[in-house]
């Protein structure tokens, strides 16, 4: 067996899709290779692993690399999508292999990221629970003051109004450059609706994304409009915007925690230097946190930083906003 790439191996590009929306049971009416465009861009393929055995593709892991900015310090993190492992390949240790090797080429990154509901695999390479996120999901009125548009059709002066609202949020989301919003344009499952005030884009949001996101608003430029943004479908937050809240604290991804000495960095920018890390092993994280030297399983101290259902103590930090634009 060879692991490869789609930049050394562009010839396994159709097989890959095809092995990928087989694994999460696409239909006809969506494409992979749209919904997820930034992973699966040519300009990425160099990220996008293989695992071949005779010419077939037997596994892939995506990867995409990003970086988050706090108090002018930036972090890189690595992102996983597209894991996927034909179904008659399955138990036979593939996917270990393959995660362990792309996991370890991706090691220096400060934090690692992935979307999946399949905990207990997941936790075996030490990725757990991370960034609360609430979801609201009662509609009264009509949907107004939003147009519906899209990001190709906006002139650059409406793409630089988007930028600035996304960029300006308290809370604390993925870098972009006006060049990743062209990238973003590929995505065509998604809905841009926008709000104009005296002609100008004054906020946005995203809806819809292919397969599994129908109906549920994926990013909100700013959450001032949620009265108006919220008659359009579910909205996914990483705060509280409605009192009281009665629905369940979902999470929003599964976070590994990454080379150390960043990881370190992060967590004392991200809490504005009130956990200070001083030694992480494979099974704990030991810390000091008001005057108090405390000691914690990494599941424990990374919902207790992150959420869901985060430390009382930090419940007024901004919270990590990983919109589902950005997931993968």
């Amino acid at each position: 067996m060879k692991l490869t790439n789609l930049a050394e191996s562009p010839v396994y590009y159709a097989d890959t899709i095809k092995l990928i929306e087989k694994s999460f049971d696409y239909t006809s009416n969506n494409k992979f290779d749209i919904d997820f465009y930034p992973l699966m861009s040519k300009e990425n393929h160099i990220n996008c692993h293989l695992l071949v055995s005779d010419s077939k593709v037997i596994a892939h892991i995506g990867v995409l690399l990003k970086t988050i900015t706090i108090d002018s310090k930036t972090f890189n993190i690595a992102m996983y999508g597209g894991i996927a492992v034909d179904e008659t390949e399955r138990g036979k240790g593939h996917f270990k292999n393959i995660f362990n090797q792309v996991l370890n080429k991706y090691k220096n990154n400060c934090v690692h990221l992935l979307w999946s509901d399949h905990l207990e695999m997941y936790e075996k390479f030490n990725f757990y629970p991370a960034i609360e996120q609430f979801e609201y999901n009662d509609s009264l009125e009509d949907a107004l003051g939003f147009e519906p548009s899209t990001l190709k059709e906006l002139s650059q002066i409406d793409i630089m109004s988007l930028h600035s609202i996304y960029s300006s949020q308290d809370d604390f989301r993925i870098d972009r450059t006006i060049d990743d919003w062209k990238t973003l344009s590929h995505i065509t499952s998604t809905q841009l609706y926008i709000k104009r005030t005296d002609g100008r884009i004054s906020n946005y949001f995203f809806m819809n994304k292919g397969e599994d996101l129908t109906g549920v608003v994926i990013e909100a430029g700013s959450f001032d409009d949620f009265e108006e943004i919220k008659n359009f479908g579910i909205v996914w937050s990483p705060e509280f915007l409605d009192f009281p809240y009665e629905g369940d604290i979902l999470y929003a991804a599964v976070l590994k925690i990454g080379e150390e000495s960043s990881f370190k960095d992060f967590i004392a920018s991200y809490t504005d230097n009130e956990i200070r890390i001083f030694n992480i092993s494979d099974e704990t994280v030991e810390f000091e946190f008001e005057e108090s030297n405390i000691s914690l399983s990494q599941s424990e101290f990374i919902t207790g930083v992150f959420g869901p259902s985060r430390f009382n103590e930090l419940e007024d930090l901004f919270p990590l906003y990983i919109s589902g634009l950005d997931s993968i």
